[in-house]
């Protein structure tokens, strides 16, 4: 009789402790919608995370410099032109030399043609002063590429930092090109380290951004866009250039000198990202804000980026409900006076813990992440840690200021 009445107490127990059915159907309705939330959360992390299996691949051979052009473009900045000419000739003889002087107005002009006569062989293009072109690089790209007598062509800023190894340089930013592989290729162009803490933040941004746009998700796949990339630092083949003429849909644009050049060479072959160090270039951080560049996207690039900023929020909501339910549950018990779990809460309990276990997992991973990026683009493994919060700030204050523009 004791037992009976012992097991009776538990039942009406359990029965008072229940969950109603409606609060049992709207939980799992949570659960897996919150499942196919964090689903689509672990796939966009598989696109993000495909760089890492070609980082520690060895760049190629790369083509021969007697193949290349190397245009070395420059405004008021004698001292530049200097550095890389002179390193130019040094590492790359067999190259062809461009100085492109884009409408320098101080002595610039007088220390090209002294380096014309130290290297006859030196091609100097000098474009005077324009209003129209006075704030873009592309009719200095164009005339360069007129005047260059080489197959493939290579672009670069004489604010760069000269690498300390240029051949290898070289190489490596032309590995893909070789044997007509691919059209085009880009490399990182990162911030100094004794830049300012937002600038190396944007810089990893914008480069691990236009990296990731430029990456197809299946090596099959050659039509992707490229976004955003800093325009110093690529290669194309020459003949492209004017297949596709030139500038023809971006020259009322002030930027994009790379990123719509390369996008108009999709159609001819692949344009490849080169993760590898030794092509990456080091210049002061020039951020370009141009609203007319992004209305020149296609759509699906426009919105990319809220794409990723919405499916972020909303993995981040995922964890908020569910750690507010896993509350709402143990309220409950401590309103019954439940010291133990009744199986139906702990299999709700088990659900929930499973959906935070998820989004710990896709966190950590991006933190991990994240923190390899900065690391490989010389930012510092702090930049990367606090890249995930950084981020969110950035969008939420976009999202809430959205209606000023």
């Amino acid at each position: 009789m004791d037992y009976f009445c012992a097991r009776m107490g538990y039942s009406v127990f359990l029965q008072v402790g229940a969950l109603s059915a409606e609060t049992v159907s709207a939980m799992n309705l949570i659960f897996w919608g919150s499942l196919a939330l964090l689903v689509v959360g672990s796939l966009a992390a598989v696109r993000l995370f495909l760089p890492w299996f070609s980082w520690n691949r060895a760049s190629g051979k790369g083509l021969e410099p007697s193949e290349c052009s190397l245009m070395i473009v420059g405004r008021h900045d004698a001292e530049g032109f200097e550095r890389w000419v002179h390193a130019a000739f040094t590492h790359l003889p067999e190259a062809e030399i461009l100085a492109v002087d884009n409408q320098s107005e101080d002595d610039t002009a007088n220390t090209l043609e002294a380096l014309k006569r130290q290297y006859p062989s030196l091609i100097v293009v000098t474009l005077p002063a324009s209003e129209r072109f006075w704030s873009t690089r592309k009719l200095a790209l164009t005339l360069a590429v007129k005047a260059a007598h080489r197959p493939y062509s290579l672009w670069v800023d004489t604010r760069c930092e000269v690498p300390s190894d240029m051949a290898q340089w070289q190489r490596a930013l032309t590995s893909p090109l070789r044997r007509g592989k691919a059209i085009a290729s880009f490399a990182p162009v990162v911030a100094p380290r004794t830049a300012s803490f937002r600038e190396r933040v944007e810089s990893l941004a914008v480069n691990a951004w236009a990296h990731l746009r430029a990456r197809p998700l299946f090596p099959a796949l050659k039509a992707v866009k490229t976004t955003g990339m800093v325009p110093v630092n690529f290669a194309f083949k020459t003949q492209g250039f004017f297949d596709i003429k030139g500038y023809l849909t971006s020259m009322h644009l002030d930027g994009g000198e790379a990123e719509f050049l390369l996008n108009d060479l999709v159609p001819q072959g692949a344009v490849v990202p080169v993760p590898q160090s030794s092509a990456f270039l080091t210049r002061p951080w020039l951020p370009q804000h141009d609203p007319k560049m992004r209305a020149h996207r296609e759509g699906s690039e426009r919105f990319a980026v809220a794409r990723y900023g919405l499916l972020i929020l909303l993995v981040d909501l995922v964890a908020v409900a569910a750690g507010l339910h896993l509350a709402l549950l143990w309220m409950h018990m401590e309103d019954f006076g439940m010291l133990q779990p009744s199986p139906q809460i702990r299999f709700l309990q088990g659900q929930l813990q499973a959906l935070l276990g998820v989004y710990v997992l896709l966190q950590v991973s991006f933190w991990v992440y994240a923190v390899q990026w900065s690391r490989r683009l010389g930012a510092g493994w702090a930049v990367g840690l606090s890249v995930p919060a950084y981020l969110r700030v950035r969008l939420l204050t976009r999202a809430l200021t959205f209606w000023k523009k």
